[in-house]
């Protein structure tokens, strides 16, 4: 059987300064934190790496530094899609194995785009990297085969002809597909991405969880897997609600998501993780009461 990885990942944030520089520097304190809290791997250049806002010289540069300071520590998994043009996918994924990822991943290529079309983008990703390859499956991007219905099996058995391919970052509320995939195709890796269900995925068949949330969270939701693995119900159940605390906090309409993490990496663990992507359309937290008000909702519902 194939390596499944099991267990809390944390989705990376990308660091900023006020003049859009990434602060490469960071590298190793983001991966001591997480390695400290147990996370069983890191997923990179997604939606909180900021990914789609980055050019191709950015992602190589803060894959380098992260994959230096994570090596021989915690696989990284480097997210490579969101490229308007394919062909830097590919180059991203060549650049990820030559600088020791331990699996690349990519989005489709758009929700127009059929799935013979996602197939033959994921396969060429996997032949430039030769590394496990992971779908991201996100709900807002499409469903990989144009808008129209896919089911589960057949979305698996096209996937036979990507050479390398191991699982899915699967962030979709719809947990029938994880249970078909799992039934269907037993052994594939599975990796929810809703934070606030993170539980349900694992009930539902999937091996582990990789999100926005554990950026912040990962011992907390780490206590809470081992838990909910171990048969104490109730202990996780607790675990995750106060989870779904943070999550409201962080996600609520006065805030934007990855400005809040950043502030609860900078507040609450000491880690200057700065400004967001110049290109996004997120703006830095600097209301000072806001920031003290989310970090004592932080406080108040994080596992010490």
């Amino acid at each position: 059987m194939k390596e499944r990885i099991s267990g809390i990942l944390a989705a990376l944030i990308t660091p900023f300064d006020e003049n859009g520089n990434i602060k490469l520097e960071l590298a190793p304190d983001l991966v001591k934190l997480y390695q400290d809290q147990g996370a069983a791997g890191l997923y990179m250049t997604g939606f909180t790496g900021e990914g789609a806002f980055m050019d191709v010289g950015q992602r190589k540069a803060w894959a380098e530094a992260v994959l230096k300071a994570a090596e021989d520590k915690l696989p990284v998994f480097v997210h490579v899609g969101y490229c308007a043009n394919p062909d830097d996918a590919v180059e991203l994924a060549a650049h990820a194995s030559r600088h020791g990822a331990f699996a690349v991943s990519s989005v489709g290529i758009s929700s127009e785009s059929d799935l013979d079309e996602n197939v033959a983008y994921f396969k060429r990703i996997s032949e430039a990297s030769n590394l496990p390859f992971y779908i991201y499956w996100n709900s807002f991007a499409g469903n990989l085969n144009g808008g129209r219905r896919i089911e589960p099996e057949d979305l698996l058995d096209a996937m036979q002809a990507v050479p390398t391919f191991r699982g899915l970052k699967y962030t979709d509320s719809n947990l029938y597909f994880v249970d078909r995939m799992r039934r269907h195709q037993p052994d594939i890796n599975i990796l929810t991405g809703v934070d606030a269900m993170c539980l349900s995925g694992s009930l539902m068949g999937s091996d582990g969880a990789i999100g926005a949330l554990q950026a912040i969270t990962t011992g907390h939701m780490r206590v809470m897997w081992e838990k909910f693995h171990a048969g104490d119900i109730t202990g996780a159940k607790e675990l995750q609600t106060r989870n779904n605390n943070i999550y409201q906090s962080i996600d609520s309409p006065k805030r934007q998501m990855i400005p809040a993490i950043k502030a609860v990496l900078e507040g609450y663990y000491g880690i200057p993780a700065g400004y967001p992507c110049a290109a996004s359309p997120f703006s830095r937290m600097t209301d000072d009461a806001e920031i003290k008000k989310l970090l004592a909702e932080f406080e108040a519902n994080i596992l010490k």
